[in-house]
């Protein structure tokens, strides 16, 4: 199912001579519908994996990958509430490099963006600083180890974060998505269904056409 199949379609009056024409009606997609994955699922563990999106791969060949359907590139995209492709999905190398060549110069790239803590343990395991905290140069750690009072500071326990270094990771976060279990896609095409049916009213011509004037599409939903 591509997404566009189930939107349903809404005639607005043609335009004749830079005029509402009262009897002439262009049949358009309504494109205010959108889809949606229930709020439920989100709340329910087992309805999704976690999937890491590999080198240069689109929605559409996740989708394949996945569910051997690249026409359900829209249910990977809303398992992740991702709208806007283009800064929420990963950037393939190509694009990255294109991109960082437009914003900064390699004196910048180069230049430290931030630091983060190393991991810190005591000698029988416990955890008692995370890595990867973000935090200036100038960060100091105290802990008490048997009754003294101990502190690591600098190479000890920062790392230094390149502003190429935090653009490659923050373009690599991206790929860790949500992935539908394929055994939920029949519920998902169920409500896509129902979100795209219209009720009866005022412009209603059936469950998949209504009509209205051009200043109302706003309001079909």
């Amino acid at each position: 199912m591509a997404y566009f199949d189930e939107f349903p379609d809404i005639l607005l009056p043609s335009f004749v001579d830079g005029r509402n024409s009262s009897s002439d009606f262009v049949k358009s997609k309504n494109l205010f519908k959108r889809a949606k994955i229930r709020d439920d699922f989100f709340s329910t563990a087992t309805v999704f994996d976690l999937y890491s999106i590999v080198g240069d791969d689109r929605p559409d060949n996740v989708a394949k990958k996945l569910y051997d359907d690249s026409n359900l590139d829209w249910v990977v995209l809303l398992s992740n509430n991702i709208i806007n492709i283009r800064d929420e999905w990963p950037m393939s190398q190509y694009d990255l490099d294109r991109y960082l060549d437009n914003k900064y110069s390699q004196e910048q790239l180069s230049e430290i963006h931030h630091y983060e803590t190393k991991e810190v343990k005591t000698d029988f395991g416990m955890l008692l600083l995370q890595q990867g905290l973000w935090v200036d140069a100038n960060y100091t750690f105290r802990f008490t180890d048997e009754d003294e009072v101990k502190s690591l500071s600098g190479a000890n326990i920062l790392t230094s974060v390149s502003t190429y270094q935090y653009e490659v990771q923050k373009n690599d976060d991206k790929r860790n998505i949500y992935a539908l279990r394929s055994n939920y896609l029949d519920t998902v095409f169920t409500d896509m269904r129902e979100i795209m049916t219209y009720t009866n009213s005022s412009q209603y011509i059936d469950t998949r056409t209504k009509k209205g004037s051009n200043l109302r599409i706003l309001s079909f939903r």
